[in-house]
C-alpha cells in the first residue's frame, strides 16, 4: 500500500518543493517506485523540476477531479522508478466541487503501482491543502529558520487538526523538517528551540536532519535531476539521504 505524503507550509519560499523531489529522486533510485502529484496551480515549480514541458494539452488533477478522468492518464515517466502527475495554471481553479472522495478513489488504484505517493501544493492555503490534506497519510512541514516560518506552520497545525477532526482522522505529521538550515546565529538556534516546542505540543518531531543551504540544491533543478545523481558526493546529498532515512522511519512507526 503506497504511503501518500503531502509536503506543506503556508509561507511561501521555504524550499518544500525542492524537499519533495529530491526525496522521491533518492527513493526511486533506492527501487522505490513513487508518484510525485503537483497540485500547485501558481507555480507548478514540481513540474518543472521534473522537466515537464507545460504544453496546452496537458494532464493534470484537473483531468481526475472535475472531468472524471482516469489518473493513470495524467501520470508522466521522470526517470526510473519515479513519475509525475504534472501541473499548470488550470489546477488553481479545483475548488470546493472536487470531492474527496474522488481523489481519494483515484489514489487507492495505485496502490500496486506506487510505494511513495508525494503531494506538493500551493503556499497559499486553498482547496489543494484540503483535498490533499484529506487524503494523505502523514505531512511533512518544512520551514526556514525564521519566524516567517514558524507562523506558517502553526497554520498548518490548525488546517491538519480540523482535517483530523472532519475528513481524515488517520492524518498525522511526521515532523518538521528545517531547511537552508543555518546554526551559528542566534536566531536560527532560538527558531530552532520554538519549532521544537510546536513540534511537542502538537505530538510530533523535528527532524534530527537539517537540510543546509547550498548552491548545487539550485544547480540540480536546471539539470532536472535529483541532487543525489546531479552531485552524489556532496554535504547536500548527504543531508537529503539521512532526511529520507528518518521519514522512512517516522512514516513506518
Amino acid at each position: 500500500m503506497a504511503k501518500i505524503i503531502t509536503y506543506i507550509n503556508e509561507k511561501g519560499g521555504v524550499g518544500k518543493t525542492s524537499v519533495c523531489f529530491n526525496s522521491a529522486w533518492y527513493l526511486a533510485e533506492n527501487g522505490e517506485r513513487v508518484l510525485m502529484i503537483d497540485m500547485d496551480g501558481q507555480k507548478a515549480n514540481l513540474t518543472f523540476f521534473a522537466g515537464i514541458d507545460q504544453y496546452d494539452n496537458l494532464k493534470t488533477m484537473v483531468h481526475v477531479l472535475k472531468h472524471d478522468g482516469d489518473i493513470t492518464e495524467t501520470v508522466l515517466e521522470v526517470t526510473a522508478n519515479l513519475d509525475i502527475v504534472p501541473a499548470t495554471a488550470e489546477v488553481s481553479s479545483i475548488g470546493m466541487e472536487s470531492k474527496v472522495s474522488k481523489f481519494r478513489k483515484a489514489l487507492k488504484s495505485l496502490d500496486d503501482f506506487y510505494d511513495y505517493i508525494f503531494i506538493d501544493v500551493s503556499p497559499t492555503p486553498n482547496w489543494s491543502h484540503y483535498l490533499s490534506l484529506s487524503v494523505s497519510d502523514f505531512a511533512v512541514v518544512v520551514m526556514l529558520p525564521d519566524l516567517a516560518s514558524l507562523e506558517g506552520n502553526k497554520g498548518v497545525f490548525e488546517t491538519v487538526e480540523e482535517i483530523t477532526e472532519t475528513t481524515n482522522p488517520n492524518l498525522k505529521i511526521a515532523g518538521i523538517l528545517m531547511n537552508k538550515a543555518v546554526s551559528r546565529t542566534v536566531l536560527a538556534k532560538q527558531v530552532l528551540e520554538m519549532a521544537e516546542e510546536m513540534a511537542q505540543e502538537n505530538n510530533t518531531r523535528v527532524f534530527d536532519t537539517k537540510i543546509r543551504n547550498a548552491v548545487v540544491l539550485s544547480e540540480n533543478i536546471s539539470n532536472n535531476e535529483g541532487v543525489t545523481s546531479y552531485s552524489p558526493k556532496s554535504p547536500a546529498s548527504d543531508d537529503v539521504r539521512d532526511f529520507v532515512k528518518e521519514l522512512e522511519k517516522a512514516v513506518a512507526e
